[in-house]
């Protein structure tokens, strides 16, 4: 694996140290250390310690807990540690808002469960700069306990530079997690994926600790069933750990043989002496990763809405062009193909997704020849297989979960892209080619640090992600590939890999019969389309040979016959394709401009 290009993401990743510490004094049912993410503007935690009651910002809107707007409530809020919820403002205009009512800290409260700590970003924004009281993130799941119970009894805090004299922690940046967060049991067997649970254990505590374990243990749970079994429990430890200071401890490697489910994995620490009791929350951290059916992923994934979990979006910093790219591998190609892909995207406001024109979201397959085996993607080692055209369902909306068909690229066929052989590697694209601010799925629970950061990603296509905001050829400039500074994360784009009984029935046979004049074109190309019966209606489609949509129409026929005349005298030369759509099916052809 090459080093990557780091790129400053679109929010500045925090930077959490030693002896920073968001603590719940009161009350005692709640009380504790709370995982967190300290904003990159304001003040920074090791300059002070910050204690007061919360207090909920309230800014007179509908969402009045957002702090989006100025507060109508100062007087509550002064001398108070604000708490606002995360929504649809940058943070640094949340904190500044707090600030001006009088808060001496702000907190802010996730709105993703399950999305753990580890990369959390709160970039400044526009006015971050004007910021200076400290501003954390806390998690959904802190943050709902705390609203909770600030509904009947008074919720104290302190923030800042506090030392406990013992007090070892392990997080989700801080743990080995899976390659994959998903993939087929039937690929991911015959590949012998394996996981080396580690963590790098870290001893915030002044007094040094001895005798430190940590402890993993792994539990398979059936895809639909709900009793796990225990199919891991592994323990070592390090006699010495200097305070202040992190070691990483390993484990030994586990193979799954369970086949489809749901593989939990619990890290704990602990050490000759028990930690404070304030800080004793960071001591256990949980994750999982699944064997599926057909879908490959990143990150983790969300069965309630059977898709992704996705916690957050990124883009390159000041937008435009970006394209993220997650790698798998398919050592059973023979008998498969990939049928589709699954990913969110989000424009920024006041954008919708009918601004960004036609076609400048994509999606693209590419299969990766590692000639020289080194682990090292490069330019001349990948080509397009597959091709998913985009539509939205709604462009008038900022976001959208999307599930597209692949295109085998070189037939322009529908019904996915026939794996021709055993022992394939792929990379995925979701892409945006323009100027506006588009954001793609992450999964921050998902985070990949240790792994990247310490050597045990040895190989691009295990990456949690590859940034990519160039092309040639249409090609992404992968010699070029970054990582955010400090994201480790896991991009949240799922690629579905299904069974065909045989390569003869891999397509069915086309409805539609399609003869293009002329061909190539210069002002007007004439379409006629045969179908073996009569539609009700006819869609035509254009796109160039990068993808992008450059014209639609759609008329009613009651006929098994159309004849439609494009023009096609502003198109620039070079090759395009025009895909047929009936109620019978779909059909796609090249064709030539020539000037």
């Amino acid at each position: 694996m090459r080093i990557f290009t780091t790129l400053l993401c679109m929010l500045s990743l925090a930077f959490t140290a030693s002896a920073q510490f968001v603590l719940v004094n009161t009350p005692a049912s709640i009380a504790g250390s709370k995982s967190f993410s300290a904003a990159s503007f304001g003040a920074v935690l090791t300059s002070g310690v910050w204690t007061g009651d919360v207090v909920f910002v309230n800014d007179g809107t509908a969402l009045p807990n957002e702090g989006c707007n100025p507060a109508t409530n100062a007087a509550a809020l002064a001398g108070k540690i604000a708490v606002v919820d995360r929504g649809s403002c940058e943070f640094g205009v949340k904190a500044l808002n707090a600030q001006n009512a009088g808060a001496i800290a702000v907190v802010v409260f996730n709105s993703a469960p399950n999305a753990g700590m580890g990369t959390i970003v709160m970039g400044p924004g526009a006015v971050g700069g004007q910021v200076t009281i400290p501003a954390v993130m806390l998690s959904y799941e802190d943050g709902q306990t705390i609203r909770t119970t600030m509904m009947t009894q008074t919720v104290n805090m302190t923030i800042g530079n506090l030392q406990f004299p013992n007090d070892l922690r392990v997080s989700d940046d801080r743990i080995i997690n899976m390659f994959n967060g998903v993939m087929p049991a039937v690929q991911a067997e015959p590949m012998g994926a394996s996981i080396t649970p580690a963590a790098n254990v870290l001893n915030r505590g002044t007094n040094d600790a001895s005798n430190v374990t940590l402890q993993a243990t792994i539990t398979h749970t059936p895809l639909g069933g709900s009793t796990p079994s225990q199919v891991y429990n592994e323990s070592n430890d390090i006699p010495f750990l200097d305070n202040d200071s992190a070691q990483v401890i390993l484990l030994p490697t586990y193979t799954p043989s369970n086949g489809q489910g749901v593989y939990g994995i619990t890290y704990s620490v602990s050490g000759s002496v028990d930690d404070s009791p304030e800080v004793n929350s960071d001591n256990e951290i949980s994750s999982s990763f699944v064997y599926s059916n057909n879908v490959y992923c990143k990150g983790r994934w969300d069965f309630t809405n059977n898709r992704p979990v996705t916690t957050n979006s990124y883009t390159i910093s000041g937008g435009g062009n970006i394209e993220f790219l997650a790698g798998f591998e398919v050592p059973k190609g023979i008998g498969y193909r990939l049928d589709s892909i699954q990913f969110l995207v989000t424009v920024s406001a006041p954008a919708t997704l009918g601004s960004l024109g036609a076609n400048a979201v994509s999606a693209f397959v590419y299969e990766w020849n590692d000639a020289n085996n080194d682990g090292a993607a490069s330019n001349t080692e990948i080509n397009i297989v597959g091709y998913s055209p985009i539509v939205f369902a709604d462009t008038s909306a900022r976001s959208e979960w999307v599930k597209a068909d692949i295109y085998d690229y070189l037939e322009l066929e529908p019904g996915g892209y026939i794996i021709p052989t055993d022992n394939k590697r792929y990379f995925v694209g979701v892409r945006y080619e323009g100027a506006l601010l588009v954001f793609f799925g992450f999964d921050e629970g998902y985070d990949q640090t240790l792994a990247v950061d310490n050597g045990f990603i040895t190989r691009d296509i295990d990456l949690p992600y590859i940034g990519i905001n160039a092309w040639a050829n249409n090609l992404p400039s992968i010699d070029a590939g970054f990582l955010f500074g400090g994201n480790r994360s896991s991009v949240a784009t799922a690629l579905y890999v299904n069974q065909y009984s045989s390569p003869s029935i891999e397509v069915a046979p086309s409805n539609v019969a399609v003869t293009l004049s002329p061909n190539p074109a210069s002002s007007q190309l004439v379409v006629e389309s045969k179908l073996k019966s009569a539609t009700g209606g006819i869609n035509y489609t254009i796109r160039d040979n990068a993808g992008r949509m450059v014209y639609t129409s759609s008329r009613t026929l009651n006929s098994d016959y159309d004849k439609a005349s494009i023009n096609v005298s502003q198109f620039a030369a070079g090759q395009y394709f025009i895909v047929i759509t009936t109620d019978q099916g779909i059909k796609a052809e090249r064709f030539t401009v020539q000037h």
